[in-house]
């Protein structure tokens, strides 16, 4: 069975690691904040997956041998996943709109998701005054009360964080980015009552694999989420629409380009020098580079690559 479980875990690290990959690819090509959150987020995904491998492996020694190091990786668990939900919180309030941050539902979900934070950092002070056992924390968790309140709080919170993210609709960002939130949310929203289901599973004395979890597979497939997302991207960079012939209307509308930028940016695509481009349109190639200066402020590039990038997307 350890083999068995092992394998899982081996299978889990390898889809993480490619995700993370994928994300940062995703974030050169894209250079956004929100993906910022979404690197942190897997970063503490692939720490958490480990500190559980670990825990699972020192359990399985036989005698005391693991009575030291369990309750160090059970606070470090807690905390990474205390670190993770205060992640989902910023990660929320930067995806939204500013309209959206004043609805109800958006206050409401908030709300859901501190108090996950909250029951979490009391784990974690648990953890600590358990000392390097851990049984205080392993003893308050098989409380039925306490156990269930924590799965109806991450439910909610995560059904909450789904539903805005599949709704997340702010138009400053990238329609990449914004498809991939909302494959995201849905992911999350599927498996919102995982951890609920779980639960009564294990309440109803139905045998389960104690190193295993449904969590994983939510893990699992916010992975090929991310590898799916980094693959359309750059398929979509690679069919030909490298060169533009015209900059899409929504992001002339959400940038504000005029009529001007908007002609410099297809002739930039173009592989048009300066020169070339104040030639054309028969302007001084000063007033060139303020038009391309006012492009890349308006877009939040920094180079021609990245300006061509974010008009396309």
């Amino acid at each position: 069975m350890q083999h068995f479980v092992m394998v899982f875990y081996i299978l889990f690290f390898a889809s993480g690691f490619m995700g993370g990959a994928a994300l940062v690819l995703m974030q050169i090509r894209i250079r956004n904040r929100i993906l910022r959150y979404l690197l942190y987020i897997q970063a503490l995904f692939l720490f958490g997956m480990a500190l559980v491998m670990f825990i699972y492996y020192f359990q399985s020694l036989p005698g005391d041998r693991a009575a030291g190091g369990t309750g160090v990786l059970l606070f470090l668990a807690t905390g990474t996943n205390t670190a993770l939900w205060i992640l989902v919180f910023l990660l929320m309030r930067r995806m939204l709109s500013p309209a959206a941050l004043r609805k109800t539902f958006t206050i409401a979900a908030e709300l859901f998701v501190g108090l996950v934070v909250l029951k979490s950092a009391a784990n974690m002070v648990l953890v600590a005054l358990a000392g390097n056992s851990g049984r205080g924390i392993i003893a308050l968790t098989g409380l039925k009360a306490w156990n269930l309140t924590g799965h109806v709080l991450t439910g909610l919170a995560m059904a909450a964080f789904g539903i805005l993210a599949v709704q997340s609709g702010n138009r400053k960002e990238p329609a990449a980015l914004r498809s991939l939130l909302r494959a995201y949310g849905l992911c999350t929203a599927i498996f919102a009552p995982a951890g609920f289901l779980e639960a009564m599973i294990q309440s109803a004395g139905i045998d389960w694999l104690a190193a295993l979890s449904l969590d994983h597979l939510y893990y699992l497939a916010w992975n090929l989420v991310s590898m799916s997302a980094a693959i359309r991207l750059f398929r979509s960079a690679g069919d030909g629409t490298a060169i533009m012939d015209s900059v899409p209307h929504e992001r002339v509308e959400v940038l504000g380009l005029s009529p001007r930028e908007a002609e410099i940016a297809v002739m930039i695509a173009h592989g048009l020098a300066n020169k070339e481009i104040a030639h054309r349109l028969c302007i001084s190639p000063a007033t060139v580079r303020t038009h391309i200066y006012n492009l890349y402020q308006k877009a939040g590039a920094r180079s021609r690559i990245e300006l061509l990038n974010k008009l396309r997307t």
